[in-house]
């Protein structure tokens, strides 16, 4: 198993994105100011050399913008957006927060990975658990990272949520089976017993408990708003019949519980918000669809001499 270094990518990868492309957000892309700036010549300085000819950092941003400048300028703003909002809540990490989230999160790579393997990776980097989770402290990434999920379980804590049960299939009959059963004994009772049932691998998938509110649904669920609705109309302990996302998944949802909105200021609620990322770490899923939400939330225009059309968003 490759558990550790795909983790590491994991935590490399966290920064921000555009959601066209669905990536995770990263740093900004270098600012050009225009034809019309005054010069700055600490700014055109080589970045490489061709057979000893300088390739020029202004070339290389001009080159970058002028093929796909709209894509730069998004991500640009995802940056901004997220950074903001978690200025404008005041979402910090203190030492200890990054030392529980890190500790946690190995302690689940340690039950995926067995504790024998686990041992064995960290042996193959000369590392001690203690110093592994120092590791993830030092990582500007981490803090980042830990940061958008505590935006995320605030926002779970704040507002209108939802917390279900799903199982998904991708045969029709044994959706429909499952629905029969459920409806006879519980959904609990038809879960537990489809996944015990032998060459069910493959058309069935059970996933684990998700808590969401509006708009930072599961994947297959934000890609069907009708479905959404439908959820957040339902009572605790309904379940659903078969539901067939836009994502050509066929559901049956399981409402476990429901909550009502409950405003505060985030520092009001810091602990109780670590706590619940501690709890039920948000997904990267639920960590981008949160970010897509601010970006749709808002009125982009594109004025610059890169985006043909500045056309507006």
């Amino acid at each position: 198993m490759r558990i550790l270094p795909f983790l590491c990518a994991l935590i490399l990868a966290a920064g921000c994105g555009a959601p066209p492309s669905r990536e995770m957000p990263a740093g900004p892309p270098p600012s050009n100011p225009g034809d019309a700036a005054p010069e700055d010549s600490s700014q055109d300085k080589p970045v490489a050399f061709i057979d000893d000819q300088p390739v020029m950092w202004r070339a290389v941003v001009d080159h970058a913008m002028a093929s796909r400048g709209k894509d730069l300028i998004e991500k640009y703003i995802l940056w901004k957006l997220r950074r903001d909002r978690l200025e404008e809540l005041g979402i910090r990490n203190t030492p200890e927060h990054l030392r529980r989230r890190a500790q946690a999160w190995i302690d689940a790579v340690r039950k995926q990975a067995g504790e024998e393997e686990f041992k064995k990776k960290l042996d193959e980097m000369k590392m001690t658990e203690a110093g592994y989770v120092e590791r993830f402290i030092a990582n500007p990434e981490f803090d980042e990272h830990v940061r958008n999920e505590k935006a995320v379980a605030y926002t779970l804590l704040t507002e209108a949520s939802i917390e279900i049960d799903t199982v998904a299939f991708t045969d029709e009959k044994e959706a429909a089976a499952f629905t029969l059963l459920a409806g006879r004994t519980s959904f609990g009772e038809a879960a537990e017993r489809l996944q015990s049932t032998p060459n069910v691998q493959g058309r069935v998938a059970y996933w684990p408990r998700y808590r969401f509110a509006r708009g930072v649904a599961p994947d297959a669920i934000a890609a069907s708003p009708e479905l959404e609705k439908k959820l957040f109309a339902m009572k605790k302990g309904h379940t659903t019949g078969v539901e067939r996302t836009n994502k050509n998944i066929l559901v049956v949802v399981h409402v476990v519980n429901t909550y009502d909105a409950s405003p505060a200021p985030y520092a009001a609620i810091a602990e109780q918000v670590m706590a619940e990322v501690l709890r039920v770490p948000p997904s990267e899923e639920q960590v981008l669809h949160w970010i897509e939400r601010i970006f749709k939330s808002k009125r982009i225009r594109y004025e610059d001499r890169y985006t043909p059309g500045n056309q507006g968003r």
